[in-house]
């Protein structure tokens, strides 16, 4: 089971040895607490399940909201020291190369750009995460033969040094996730159009990929 309560949206998934089979999203924007466990009960309701058929939590660990990672990491602790079963911190940003990779029941839009673990390396993943005041936590990664490689690290960055550094960095096609996309249009759009400028495919992730998701 993963759980992701570090955004807008909280999210919990099912997954198995073959990959994600079933997420569940709550669009009530942060309430998580309210939602999160009456999700949990939903997604094993709907596979049929007991809560001990679980065999492993993950957890997304942040960066985000604090009190959502608060929330999202003390539930899965608890439900890791009650079942006794190993927890698994993600970091939240690295977790897009991941975004659409996946085939999950939850919703109609899988395409996130992003390739399957082990294949051919995809495109440049760039979350960014508004933390006010022109500054995000942000990064840029991409996914090569299973592993991550880093090409711009994953911290709180001012938002111009940021863009200008992963333009200096990217060697190919990016995909800008996160909800500074929606904080910062103007400057995400131009540096679409830097990108672009050089030759290299740039553009926002779809609608539906843009935020955490648990089954990445």
């Amino acid at each position: 089971m993963t759980i992701e309560t570090t955004g807008r949206w909280a999210s919990v998934a099912l997954t198995d040895g073959e990959g994600v089979s079933l997420l569940e999203i709550s669009r009530e924007r942060m309430n998580h607490l309210s939602n999160l466990f009456v999700m949990i009960r939903e997604l094993l309701k709907k596979r049929a399940l007991q809560i001990g058929d679980i065999t492993c939590i993950a957890v997304s660990a942040g960066p985000g909201s604090f009190t959502g990672i608060r929330i999202g990491v003390s539930a899965a602790r608890a439900l890791a020291q009650a079942l006794d079963l190993p927890m698994i911190p993600v970091p939240t940003l690295e977790a897009f190369v991941f975004q659409g990779s996946t085939a999950s029941a939850a919703g109609p839009d899988s395409s996130g750009g992003s390739a399957a673990p082990g294949a051919s390396p995809g495109p440049i993943a760039a979350p960014l995460f508004d933390a006010r005041r022109s500054q995000v936590y942000a990064g840029a990664y991409r996914l090569e033969g299973g592993g991550i490689r880093t090409l711009v690290e994953g911290k709180a960055w001012e938002l111009p040094e940021y863009l200008t550094r992963l333009a200096e960095k990217a060697d190919g096609s990016v995909v800008f996730y996160g909800d500074g996309i929606d904080a910062y249009p103007e400057e995400v759009l131009s540096c679409i159009a830097m990108l672009k400028a050089r030759g290299i495919p740039a553009a926002p992730a779809g609608e539906e990929m843009q935020l955490q998701r648990a089954d990445a």
